[in-house]
């Protein structure tokens, strides 16, 4: 049920089960993505970027990127801080220094040494390393 309250200064989203199911239990997952907003720098501005737009963060020389479908964004923080406050949400490891949104991928097939190939919505192509495919086939079916 949708009821437009004018009184309102934040959006209220209510949830009314009988069991907690799995389907439940990611579509929570999924609207609380919406809490999270990353800082990123692009040409010496400072950008706010929902979770919802990233597609996936990557550690670099040293240096962290956080990708969207569009915008590329450096940001101060490591990836290890980013992992670690995004924990619960669709962000998971990949490899030693990339993180992907899971809402970001659009197709996995195999790929050779036991590891996955992952497309995005972008286009883009990232390698998932044998350790962490577990990992992600379980962020995948939460």
């Amino acid at each position: 049920m949708l009821q437009h309250k004018k009184e309102l200064q934040e959006t209220e989203i209510e949830i009314k089960y009988s069991n907690m199911t799995e389907r439940i239990t990611k579509l929570i997952q999924h609207i609380r993505q919406y809490d999270f907003m990353l800082e990123g720098f692009k040409e010496d501005k400072l950008y706010q970027i929902p979770l919802e737009q990233v597609c996936y963060i990557e550690t670099i020389d040293r240096k962290t990127f956080i990708y969207s479908d569009r915008n590329m964004y450096e940001t101060k923080k490591t990836i290890q801080e980013i992992e670690s406050v995004l924990e619960g949400t669709t962000i998971v490891r990949i490899s030693k220094s990339q993180l992907l949104n899971i809402t970001a991928i659009n197709s996995v097939k195999p790929y050779p040494n036991h590891r996955i190939m992952v497309e995005l919505m972008n286009g883009e192509h990232l390698l998932v390393s044998r350790k962490y495919i577990t990992d992600l086939k379980e962020k995948i079916r939460r």
